[in-house]
């Protein structure tokens, strides 16, 4: 049985404290996770309850950095996941913080989903296509994909399509319309539009 002889706050942090136990340095804490356990002096501990202690401890550093993480960046469940596990954190610490997040809608692939299509619907102006490779590298799941891809407005679609061509259209110096469309072609499928929307601008450019 270990005895805690000293809670000494940390000379940077006002929120962390120092824990001795037996005179000597132990670890340190989250004023949290003080509270939340009632440590105090002279306060006797066995493995059990350290473990314990300091497993909670892990839990509070993983849904703080993920917090940090999303108020720099709005990112999806598999993003979150994928930078605690670079951060060192084990699956059991990851899938708390995860729990937690969901719970309080800090993380929710759907509204992000949607947030993400609109934006690069309306701003970036991306096609189908490319909006739902992006999503499936960011790890969003298959159907949330699909049940959020099929909200996108199709004249919207074309009128994004369009807009691209227009302007590619006013860069290319070629004479041969085989060629202009050559190069019209590849540059609405890297932005993700499909080959039907891309006959529909041809079609209205009357190439």
């Amino acid at each position: 049985m270990l005895k805690i002889t000293l809670i000494e706050q940390q000379k940077n942090s006002e929120n962390r404290f120092n824990i001795f136990l037996n005179n000597r340095f132990a670890f340190g804490l989250d004023a949290s996770i003080c509270y939340k356990y009632k440590l105090k002096t002279d306060m006797e501990l066995d493995e059990s309850f350290i473990e314990t202690i300091l497993k909670a401890e892990e839990k509070d550093k993983a849904s703080n950095y993920a917090m940090y993480l999303l108020a720099k960046k709005d990112r999806t469940k598999n993003e979150i996941i994928s930078k605690l596990k670079d951060k060192g954190f084990d699956e059991e610490i990851i899938n708390s913080a995860i729990d937690k997040l969901e719970e309080y809608n800090y993380i929710n692939d759907e509204a992000y989903c949607e947030r993400y299509i609109n934006d690069k619907t309306k701003f970036s102006k991306y096609g189908v296509n490319k909006i739902k490779s992006k999503l499936y590298a960011k790890g969003v799941d298959k159907e949330i994909i699909s049940k959020e891809i099929v909200k996108i407005d199709n004249d919207l679609e074309f009128e994004n399509a369009l807009a691209l061509a227009q302007k590619k259209l006013s860069s290319i110096k070629e004479s041969d319309k085989y060629k202009i469309k050559a190069k019209l072609s590849n540059h609405l499928i890297t932005k993700g539009f499909s080959y039907d929307t891309i006959r529909k601008v041809f079609s209205q450019l009357e190439l």
